[in-house]
């Protein structure tokens, strides 16, 4: 998948301390998709929450150089906008061998054909090897950054965690890229400040929000909603 490269990513970090170290962050990335990184004043995350509505995303005013973020099943898809940069990113299900959220919907199918080149995938946490492809970041498990490699793997009750999740492997990933390789946008997240959503028990959620909330990622809050406004939506 990729030529054996020391990981930029901490000079202390031995190299063969878990699988993955061998890989280049950097190189990862096509390079269309390191010059709309370039370009980007925001990099936003977009959550699968539920709770966030079309007010939400709207509210964000996204422009034609902004990068916007969904991972997995990109539930908000329909959300997104067509001119904007998207990327999406897929989490590796190893005993399975899929990865989640492909293949795409209807509506992220349509977006790559009306994006003009400006849609890329994301693939992480891969332990098979893949051949390069155009328009697609391929990361094997896993990506030499400090906060993942330092993921908790034991809960408290004594089974071990899956590791991190797709959504945290990005986010760790595109934060990186701005001390390191010169980019300077700002880091949001929309949906990700817990207002609503379940959370699959197989990740440190907990280790997660900590690291989340000590970064200068900006969290933005969803807009407040009426009790009629709830209502309807439970219903």
């Amino acid at each position: 998948m990729m030529e054996y490269q020391q990981p930029e990513a901490s000079d202390s970090m031995a190299l063969d301390a878990m699988p993955g170290g061998h890989q280049s962050v950097l190189d990862g990335l096509p390079q269309e998709l390191k010059e709309c990184l370039r370009r980007a004043a925001r990099v936003v995350f977009i959550a699968n929450n539920p709770a966030i509505a079309p007010a939400d995303f709207q509210a964000l005013n996204i422009g034609n150089d902004d990068v916007v973020v969904s991972f997995n099943t990109c539930v908000k898809s329909a959300l997104l906008c067509p001119y904007s940069v998207n990327v999406f990113v897929h989490g590796f299900n190893a005993p399975d061998a899929y990865f989640f959220g492909l293949p795409y919907g209807p509506e992220v199918q349509r977006l790559f054909k009306n994006a003009g080149g400006r849609c890329f995938t994301m693939l992480v946490g891969s332990t098979e090897a893949m051949c390069p492809l155009p328009q697609v970041a391929l990361y094997w498990e896993r990506i030499p950054l400090p906060a993942l490699w330092n993921y908790p793997v034991d809960r408290p009750g004594g089974k071990r965690y899956v590791g991190p999740s797709t959504g945290f492997n990005a986010l760790v990933l595109f934060d990186w890229l701005r001390s390191h390789a010169g980019y300077n946008y700002q880091l949001m997240t929309l949906g990700f400040s817990n207002e609503a959503g379940k959370f699959w028990g197989g990740h440190a959620w907990d280790y997660e929000r900590d690291w989340l909330q000590k970064s200068d990622v900006i969290v933005v809050p969803l807009q407040r909603r009426s009790w009629w406004q709830v209502l309807l939506r439970r219903k």
